[in-house]
């Protein structure tokens, strides 16, 4: 892993996000600490223990007030205190107004354009202007009280707000966000009240540099900004924008995973042991094993490709016993109606097709309808003729990633729907349209049917591009670029 710490020299780094990395809970009369899963948290924790910065978040935990400050921080991790929590605690009222109903009801959807889960609510919109106040206050705090220069950084839809807000309380030597999921056209954020978009807009304004997955979803930032706040200069070319005497740069950053970590799972004597299990269950007289992983999301495609898998058995009845499909749906924010219904259909459909295709010794889909460790799913990736991903937006899809990385045997097929930001960032996996169910089951039919030289040459080709990609490197690379910007600035002053 490169030495991270170095690109922000003497500086602090003052990190804002939505999760926080650790968290406390009460469990059977005691306090358990516990660290969310998700490659974000393992890129920016050892950075943030080499730097000794501070990470702010919602104190989401059922026992961190418990264990907080009067000022809800807590040093982390806890068994080794190497730099600060502090916590944001939420009441049901802002927790169902900003996270459940602004950030999810309606920037989620309109973000991934999918505008018939759009529903927007002026009170979603007050609770998320309020929230975002209280985080950029608590982030204020932590820039004045810090002891080196420090540098902000936001991450996500969550804060849209935030670095303005920020900006107007403090003086950090740089404010910057990433954007993780994808950022819409004009059109679409159009359906927004004109002074709702206008005002994320200009929060996002607030930061010096604003990083995209893709550099479509910046050109589509630059064309909101182009056709709404006619007050800055955007210059798309050079992807910057000059703002209240300011200039702001738009960058494309992919993100990606911590690949040795999912090989060396992969590697793992436990994880050839669940090879053996379930290509002994679900590969034996020459089946193959599909696989899918997801959050139960709209966004992700679930109905489509069950659609395609019903499509193929149907129209190809020679297909039929030819691979069984493991599903892993992760449940997510089952608070929200059109996720339970989601789940709901789900559930009915993957029974449907089990009911009507099933033969004595087969089952078309196994459905594991629960949250999987990423050493269980090494495992499973690993284990996995093909793998189908059918967003119908995503910012990246990392489940595409942690499948390259872990076929380490280079015998799997990525069938990759090319709406991902993955899909410009991987070359070797089938593109499929999901929206056009006869393409997807023709890329199925390809994936299943592809020869073992075939199948190599394209899972070498993207294992390389993984490993010079890594999550450290995506790190590394939006750390010096701000490192850079501080620098030219520096210059600048120095020479006017």
């Amino acid at each position: 892993m490169q030495d991270i710490a170095q690109y922000l020299e003497d500086r602090t780094l003052i990190l804002l996000s939505n999760r926080e990395p650790y968290e406390h809970v009460h469990a059977d009369g005691l306090v358990e600490v516990r660290q969310p899963p998700g490659g974000l948290v393992s890129a920016l924790d050892p950075t943030m223990r080499a730097t000794h910065g501070t990470w702010v978040a919602w104190g989401s935990g059922s026992a961190d007030a418990d264990m907080s400050d009067s000022d809800g921080r807590v040093m982390v991790p806890p068994a080794n205190p190497e730099y600060s929590l502090r916590r944001v605690f939420l009441d049901d009222e802002e927790v169902n107004g900003y996270y459940l109903g602004f950030s999810n009801a309606v920037l989620w959807p309109l973000c991934h354009m999918l505008v018939q889960h759009f529903e927007y609510r002026d009170g979603y919109w007050d609770r998320y202007r309020d929230v975002n106040e209280k985080f950029a206050r608590a982030v204020a705090a932590e820039v004045d009280r810090a002891e080196k220069r420090p540098i902000v950084w936001i991450q996500d839809y969550h804060f849209a707000l935030a670095a303005d807000l920020i900006r107007s309380r403090s003086t950090p030597i740089l404010i910057h966000q990433f954007w993780h999921i994808p950022f819409p056209p004009s059109d679409i954020l159009r359906l927004l009240p004109s002074d709702v978009s206008d005002s994320l807009l200009r929060g996002m304004l607030g930061n010096d540099l604003i990083e995209f997955q893709t550099e479509r979803y910046a050109l589509s930032f630059l064309g909101c900004v182009s056709e709404f706040i006619t007050d800055a200069d955007t210059d798309a070319d050079n992807r910057v924008i000059h703002y209240s005497g300011r200039s702001i740069e738009v960058g494309v950053f992919p993100i990606s995973i911590d690949v040795e970590k999912y090989e060396q799972l992969a590697f793992e004597p436990e994880s050839l042991a669940r090879v053996e299990r379930l290509r002994g269950l679900h590969a034996c007289g020459g089946r193959q094993v599909g696989l899918s992983v997801d959050r139960v999301d709209y966004t992700k495609g679930i109905p489509e490709r069950l659609r395609a898998l019903t499509q193929l058995w149907e129209q190809y009845p020679e297909m039929r016993e030819r691979f069984t499909m493991l599903v892993v749906a992760t449940p997510s924010r089952s608070e929200l109606a059109s996720y339970r219904h989601l789940e709901e259909e789900m559930v009915s459909t993957v029974q449907q097709i089990n009911d009507r295709f099933k033969t004595e010794n087969w089952e078309p889909i196994v459905l594991i309808h629960k949250n999987v460790s990423a050493e269980v799913l090494a495992g499973a990736y690993r284990a996995a003729d093909i793998c189908l991903v059918s967003s119908l937006q995503d910012g990246m899809n990392l489940v595409a990633k942690e499948f390259v990385a872990c076929q380490v045997d280079e015998k799997g097929v990525l069938v990759l729907s090319r709406f991902t930001g993955a899909a410009e960032d991987i070359d070797g996996a089938i593109l499929i349209n999901p929206f056009n169910i006869d393409g997807f089951v023709d890329g199925i039919r390809r994936a299943l049917e592809m020869s073992e030289s075939e199948r190599r040459i394209r899972m070498q080709r993207m294992r390389t591009q993984l490993r010079s990609l890594t999550i450290f490197d995506w790190l590394a690379s939006i750390l010096s670029r701000t490192r850079d910007i501080i620098a030219a600035r520096t210059e600048a002053t120095s020479q006017a």
